[in-house]
């Protein structure tokens, strides 16, 4: 997506190009099988469950500043079973594919972006070695996963995240793309089929945005890569 002046705000990024026949589904479907494992194996408190996001259990890992912390700092996962859990999530296989993806098509449109992402992760993390990234090559400090069973949401922006960055967003099912799941960009007046294993970017802060909600019987799953924008603050400020 193109603004007046063919500047790229946001990339529907599909699945990957050199994916054959079945292969990207089977790696959607392993992972939404395992944010469904991770969900039966965690608890969640009220808010973890019913966010301004929607009604539907989260988790958010990796790092961020912000919300009154006084440094860059991990997002909390409190509990063995639920850490244990995330864990688990964050090595598996799809799931890190599926965040290489994302990363790749950060890198491909919005590369002096990227690179900027990169290089304030790698001297955030230099000053703080405390912090852990998600995903070894990801560009992105956080993850929330959108753990369901129904995700979807009504309009919001993420004022936190970085206002002139994306957030990489890939939905997982099982549900029918042709009658729920749509992500709508609101500002832009855009209602966009998003079917499971599927990746969008947009600026997320910038953009009110929405998705459709999908029939009783489905399930939605979601990763979304971001970066909160106090970061970057924070290392212009010399620390």
């Amino acid at each position: 997506l193109v603004d007046a002046h063919d500047r790229i705000i946001a990339v529907l990024g599909g699945v990957p190009p050199g994916s054959k026949g079945k292969e990207w589904e089977a790696v959607e479907a392993e992972a939404a099988a395992a944010a469904m494992c991770c969900r039966e194996s965690s608890t969640f408190t009220e808010a973890q469950k019913h966010g301004r996001r929607g009604e539907f259990a989260s988790r958010t890992v990796g790092y961020g500043y912000g919300n009154g912390r006084r440094k860059p700092q991990n997002y909390k996962v409190s509990g063995r079973a639920n850490q244990r859990a995330v864990q688990e999530l964050l090595q598996n296989t799809a799931i890190r594919r599926i965040s290489g993806f994302q990363n790749a098509l950060f890198n491909t449109f919005c590369h002096k972006n990227y690179v900027e992402h990169r290089d304030t992760n790698e001297e955030v993390q230099r000053k703080q070695p405390e912090l852990r990234a998600n995903f070894l090559h990801s560009a992105f400090a956080a993850t929330t996963f959108n753990l369901g069973p129904l995700s979807f949401s009504p309009p919001h922006m993420d004022p936190e995240n970085r206002a002139s960055s994306w957030c990489a967003d890939t939905n997982m099912g099982p549900f029918d793309p042709d009658k729920g799941g749509h992500l709508v960009l609101w500002d832009l007046g855009l209602i966009i089929r998003f079917p499971p294993g599927s990746t969008i970017l947009f600026p997320s802060a910038l953009i009110t945005h929405s998705t459709i909600p999908i029939q009783a019987h489905e399930r939605r799953y979601a990763i979304i890569q971001y970066s909160s924008g106090g970061l970057f603050r924070w290392r212009d400020n010399g620390f």
